[in-house]
């Protein structure tokens, strides 16, 4: 799994159009645009798809709008932003890049594709997005001065199951948290990641987690105490008999599994309980 940056001029363009205002320089770029192309500037907001499809090898229909951004100081400036972004991005990718790819594979058990183009965007854009289509991603973020790779694996996975059952979002969101804000982030930075995610999952990955535990290749009591002290989470071992055919799993086949078998796993009252009579920090 490699992870491509790249800046697409046509994107950077089409972001600049249709993105979130950044500034009034940008509102009054855009506004004399509008007055001077305004069938154009509706035009190309079709433009974005194809240009994620054809990356470099794209070629607008009408290039008049491209063409008149492309010119701008606005432009050259953002731009030239965007490429120092970039480079942050591609030395940050690099420097743990073998690590990264160990703690995916240990986790996730499943073969992504060897390239994950990223096209990067002004981080003011605020943007991080997953294109199913061609498993491409886009990224204009200042997230990158913190986590970024746990961000972007994070985004490739949950694209990797956003067409699964809507009824069963839940799962696949605690399970998917799990495996990238916990597990795979505590790998690459040998702290404890077990008490960070989305709040509203948290009895959700508390009810799963002992079934994690014997995903991950934790097959004997001994082993499960141990990492429920490591990760600050209580259970009742006695309730949970050890599945050592559980580690043969992948990511794929451990979330199929989960539901199956979520009446069984979802048990809200005696999790409840548990936090109430506990003082050990949980999810």
């Amino acid at each position: 799994m490699n992870l491509e940056f790249c800046v697409n001029e046509y994107l950077l363009a089409w972001y600049l159009l249709y993105s979130a205002s950044l500034s009034k320089e940008i509102d009054k770029f855009r506004k004399i645009l509008w007055s001077k192309y305004k069938k154009e500037y509706n035009f190309c907001y079709k433009d974005k798809q194809e240009i994620i499809k054809y990356g470099k090898d794209f070629i607008p229909d009408n290039d008049i709008i491209y063409n008149e951004i492309f010119k701008s100081d606005l432009y050259v400036s953002l731009k030239k932003e965007t490429e120092k972004h970039k480079m942050h991005l591609v030395k940050l990718f690099n420097s743990d890049s073998k690590t990264l790819k160990k703690c995916v594979k240990e986790v996730l058990k499943l073969n992504l594709k060897d390239t994950y183009p990223v096209y990067v965007i002004h981080p003011r854009m605020e943007c991080i997005e997953y294109n199913s289509q061609n498993a491409s991603l886009i990224w204009g973020s200042d997230k990158d001065k913190f986590d970024a790779l746990t961000i972007l694996i994070l985004t490739i996975v949950k694209g990797m199951y956003e067409e699964y059952n809507d009824d069963y979002k839940e799962i696949i969101s605690a399970i998917i948290e799990l495996a990238v804000i916990n597990e795979i982030s505590k790998k690459l930075t040998n702290t404890e990641t077990y008490d960070l995610g989305d709040k509203t999952l948290r009895i959700v990955k508390r009810q799963i987690y002992p079934f994690w535990l014997m995903y991950l290749g934790n097959d004997t009591k001994e082993d499960l105490l141990r990492k429920m002290i490591e990760d600050k989470i209580a259970f009742d071992i006695d309730h949970y008999p050890i599945d050592k055919n559980m580690k043969k799993m992948n990511l794929t086949e451990f979330i199929d599994f989960c539901i199956k078998n979520n009446r069984h796993i979802l048990k809200l009252g005696n999790v409840l309980k548990i936090e109430r009579e506990e003082e050990i920090e949980v999810i």
